[in-house]
């Protein structure tokens, strides 16, 4: 029994299909490994991507929001609203467009964060002082902003 063991050991043929298995088993793990860890480097990668669309979703709505409060610092007496004068005037004109550019700002922010209730909270803040023009706007009653500008606004006006 002993020959035998020792024969089977000196046998090349068998040493080939031992190698063969190992050799195998080797390539099995050693796929594996690199599926393991492709996946991994994927799922970061797509971390990677994610936390960059939403840097970037935040830094475009805080330079929007700061072009917004340069203007209303530009033209302090339209940031705080302007009542209709009985005749239009050219300052009212300019409010008016004011306001186009306000609601625009809003928009636009809006449609890069319009999950964050900070920002539709400071947008609802910044409409309240312009409701009485809200509530009498063409293209506020005509619904030609965003549903979800138009929804804020609603609240604000009613």
């Amino acid at each position: 029994v002993i020959n035998y063991g020792v024969t089977v050991l000196m046998d090349i043929d068998t040493w080939v299909k031992w190698i063969g298995i190992a050799s195998s088993i080797a390539t099995v793990i050693i796929a594996w490994s690199a599926l393991y860890v492709a996946n991994k480097q994927l799922k970061l990668g797509w971390k990677q991507l994610e936390a960059n669309i939403a840097e970037t979703r935040n830094t475009t709505a805080h330079n929007l929001y700061h072009q917004y409060l340069s203007m209303c610092i530009d033209k302090p007496e339209f940031a705080y609203g302007m009542e209709k004068p009985e005749e239009r005037t050219i300052d009212y004109g300019k409010y008016c467009w004011f306001i186009s550019s306000m609601l625009f700002t809003f928009e636009q922010i809006l449609e890069t964060n319009s999950l964050d209730k900070k920002w539709q909270s400071t947008i609802k803040s910044q409409l309240f002082r312009h409701r009485n023009f809200l509530s009498k706007s063409s293209t506020v009653r005509e619904r030609n902003w965003n549903d979800k500008l138009q929804k804020i606004i609603n609240e604000v006006i009613i």
